[in-house]
């Protein structure tokens, strides 16, 4: 069943490059945490130029390996340490920010202070895959640099992604969870508050804008990209919490 279900969204994807690939816009592929931003980015763009890029988000693991084996991508936007390890094509990488880890709380939670981590009245602590995902593996560097592993790994409840630490935190399954704060920021209407954690304390975590060796829409992504250099575009970078 899990092999089924990955060809059809690998089938998925080839479609979705296929149709956009049809188009004179340039394609950006981008992961799914960062789709209001881009959405928001692609929308200025529009407004300032009249011209518009066509957009894929998903898993960036299944995307990167699309966009080699197609060639129809033609900028990809994410960690860069993960688009640097799916040895994609990169050219001229542009740094739009640094992603923010943070410690978010259950609503109606007690706790609210980065001490109610070593609180023993404190219960459960969520994270992302501190193997694959980009934030479990600085929230593991996070809580070794500040010595609290090994004592407090039996209080931990590790998830594959950011977005189920935010399940775990809104069913209250957790009281406080790990997550970053580009996510955090789209939801903290729904979280009881959240603080953003000490950068010293965990290895930076750049995410990009890059354009592939293999683009067909060079005069297209070339102006996109300056367009993220602009003073208005980098106002909604910030504001999305890079």
């Amino acid at each position: 069943m899990k092999a089924i279900r990955t060809l059809l969204v690998s089938a998925f994807i080839v479609l979705t490059l296929s149709s956009v690939a049809l188009a004179d816009n340039a394609v950006l592929a981008s992961g799914g945490g960062y789709k209001k931003m881009v959405n928001a980015l692609n929308a200025a763009y529009k407004q300032k130029t009249g011209h518009s890029v066509d957009l894929i988000y998903g898993n960036m693991a299944r995307v990167t390996t699309q966009a080699k084996q197609s060639g129809k991508v033609d900028i990809v936007l994410g960690d860069r340490t993960f688009l640097t390890k799916a040895e994609l094509p990169l050219e001229n990488e542009l740094e739009l920010g640094r992603g923010k880890l943070v410690l978010a709380f259950a609503k109606q939670s007690t706790f609210s202070a980065v001490t109610d981590l070593d609180n023993p009245e404190a219960g459960r602590i969520a994270l992302p895959d501190t193997q694959k995902a980009i934030y479990g593996k600085a929230a593991r560097q996070y809580l070794t640099t500040t010595k609290r592993l090994p004592g407090i790994k039996p209080r931990l409840v590790e998830v594959a992604t950011v977005p189920q630490v935010f399940s775990y935190l809104t069913t209250k399954e957790v009281d406080m969870g790990f997550m970053n704060l580009t996510h955090t920021l789209n939801v903290a209407d729904k979280l009881g508050g959240y603080i953003i954690l000490n950068e010293k304390d965990y290895s930076p975590i750049k995410i990009i804008a890059a354009p592939l060796k293999t683009r067909e829409h060079t005069a297209e992504t070339a102006d996109f990209l300056r367009f993220l250099e602009t003073p208005e575009a980098k106002v909604i970078i910030r504001n999305n919490g890079l």
